[in-house]
């Protein structure tokens, strides 16, 4: 699928479904990460973040501009997983099974998403 937009709409979804799982899991089921509560919150926010900016460019898709848009979360993506791998390393004996397997399922599914993006986004 070489749809910009799908991918925008994609995106957002994505993000909105890290944010959920990242604020509301932590608050039923505490510890359930093992990860400490500052940290859950700031990758959450800034899932939020993301959603918004994808989202908003789902809706206003604008035809002559969608290039850089779709680079600019696609590069945003990426350091988020980067900013996600230290806080986990920082944290490392903390972190639970459920943990590790949640990041690294959602690193894996974030950069995969990544490099599809770039892929569209680069000059053809």
């Amino acid at each position: 699928m070489n749809d910009p937009k799908k991918l925008f709409l994609i995106d957002g979804m994505g993000a909105i479904g890290t944010a959920s799982l990242l604020l509301l899991l932590p608050v039923l089921f505490p510890g359930i990460f093992g990860l400490p509560d500052p940290y859950t919150k700031l990758l959450g926010g800034i899932a939020i973040c993301f959603a918004i900016y994808s989202l908003y460019n789902y809706v206003w898709f604008n035809p002559a501009k969608w290039k850089p848009l779709l680079k600019v979360i696609s590069i945003a993506n990426a350091v988020y997983c980067v900013i996600s791998l230290g806080i986990l390393l920082l944290h490392y004996q903390q972190i639970t099974t459920i943990g590790w397997l949640y990041f690294m399922g959602e690193i894996a599914i974030i950069m995969l998403l990544v490099s599809w993006e770039m892929k569209v986004s680069s000059p053809s």
